[in-house]
């Protein structure tokens, strides 16, 4: 049960993380259509491939957790 929980936890800590990054990715979205300087759009650019990269990273570990979770029931409806 305490692994669970753990799990549990660190799915909700990813999800409050992830939603900061949504929040970051539609202000780097929105600083590339509204850019007044090619160097403050490419910022802009580079940021957004930054915060895909780290929500691909964040949301891979979320389904692994998914999947520990969905294993740990399995296994307690078993006994």
């Amino acid at each position: 049960m305490f692994k669970e929980t753990q799990l549990h936890q660190e799915f909700m800590d990813l999800e409050q993380h992830m939603r900061l990054l949504d929040r970051k990715l539609a202000d780097a979205q929105h600083r590339i259509r509204h850019g007044s300087s090619a160097e403050f759009i490419e910022k802009a650019r580079q940021d957004e491939k930054q915060l895909l990269s780290e929500l691909d990273r964040l949301m891979t570990r979320m389904r692994a957790i998914e999947g520990q979770l969905l294993l740990l029931q399995k296994s307690a409806t078993r006994h």
